[in-house]
């Protein structure tokens, strides 16, 4: 373990796809552990859920101002689409004004490491695989409504239809397509494509592979349909392991190369679920099999400390400097005052 101490660093979180932001819970006693034990505060970016990158960035970036006021060295951590969400608020403070990239760059209170787990930055098989089914749909329903069409009359034909206008055109349906975007292939291409990060910033990650005693019961239909539609059982239930790099796979450029560069080794696969991070959050989808087999009470630190440390150990993260305080300066003061009155007196 590493010397004790308190740390120069602060944590800047992005949570998944479906997060209450700053009120979210996720790693909740992880974080709580670090603050006691090392001095690292974290600060939990507002981003919300099926949002698309450029909002959830922005929320992030509000976070990262406020650990920079801290004028502490500070990490990213992301979370399943939060991933994609934290490269992103870097790729815009990076690209942005002298201020944006201040805050990025800037030695004392920059960014200096990332930790992204199981990321969904290459996107994910249920992205493709949805948007197939919903253009299935979209097909069966039309012939549906066809044949209908000669047995309901024309008033309430025309107020389905204008029924299910509104709602594709309602702000909610539309902010929840714009955070679909991130799971589809077009979407993590454009994301990758504008890209630009640090070259000096290493990246850790985690990725987990289900197993039979491993898998939550709500998860169980999810887990299998994603087997099934990439031929593959390699996943957490939601990303493949082949996916769930700091880099990206099926966009190749200049930022690429760099970022690969960046990420320390092909992270070692976890024997556990996406939804590890998670505990008072899924409360209510446990099953008795589920606390019995203690599947959501996995180990929270590995997602954070190992990171913290190893970044550490390498001079990433710098120990906080030891100021004086006011028990200290008095010793002081009161051990020098007695060597004072014990030197003798000269006549």
């Amino acid at each position: 373990p590493n010397p004790s101490g308190d740390y120069n660093f602060t944590i800047v979180t992005a949570m998944g796809v479906v997060t209450e932001g700053k009120k979210g819970l996720e790693l909740a006693s992880a974080i709580k552990r670090i603050e006691q034990e090392r001095g690292v505060k974290t600060i939990r970016a507002d981003t919300a859920t099926a949002r698309s990158f450029e909002f959830n960035a922005m929320k992030i970036e509000e976070a990262i101002e406020a650990a920079v006021k801290l004028h502490k060295p500070y990490g990213l951590v992301g979370y399943s689409q939060g991933a994609a969400n934290a490269l992103t608020a870097e790729s815009l403070l990076f690209s942005g004004t002298p201020s944006q990239q201040h805050a990025l760059s800037e030695k004392t209170s920059g960014l200096v490491c990332r930790q992204l787990l199981f990321a969904a930055t290459n996107g994910s098989v249920h992205g493709p695989s949805t948007n197939a089914k919903v253009h299935r749909l979209i097909v069966m329903c039309e012939d549906f409504f066809k044949y209908q069409q000669g047995y309901f009359s024309r008033a309430l034909t025309s107020t389905v239809l204008e029924i299910l206008n509104d709602s594709m055109d309602s702000a909610a349906f539309q902010k929840f397509m714009g955070g679909a975007q991130t799971f589809l292939p077009d979407g993590v291409k454009s994301f990758w494509r504008e890209g630009q990060h640090l070259p000096h910033v290493p990246t850790c990650s985690i990725r987990g592979v289900l197993e039979d005693h491993t898998t939550p019961e709500s998860l169980e239909m999810v887990c299998n349909m994603l087997t099934k539609q990439s031929g593959s059982s390699l996943h957490d239930s939601q990303v493949h392991v082949y996916d769930a790099v700091g880099y990206p796979l099926y966009t190749m450029n200049r930022n690429g190369c760099l970022l690969k560069k960046c990420y320390i080794g092909e992270a070692a696969i976890q024997r556990t679920h996406h939804w590890s991070p998670l505990s008072d959050e899924v409360e209510f989808v446990q099953t008795k099999r589920d606390i019995d087999q203690a599947i959501f009470d996995c180990a929270k630190d590995r997602h954070i400390f190992p990171w913290v440390d190893v970044n550490v150990r390498f001079g990433f993260i710098k120990y906080a400097k030891k100021d004086d305080n006011d028990d200290t300066k008095f010793s002081k003061v009161h051990a020098r005052a007695l060597s004072v009155s014990s030197m003798p007196s000269v006549s």
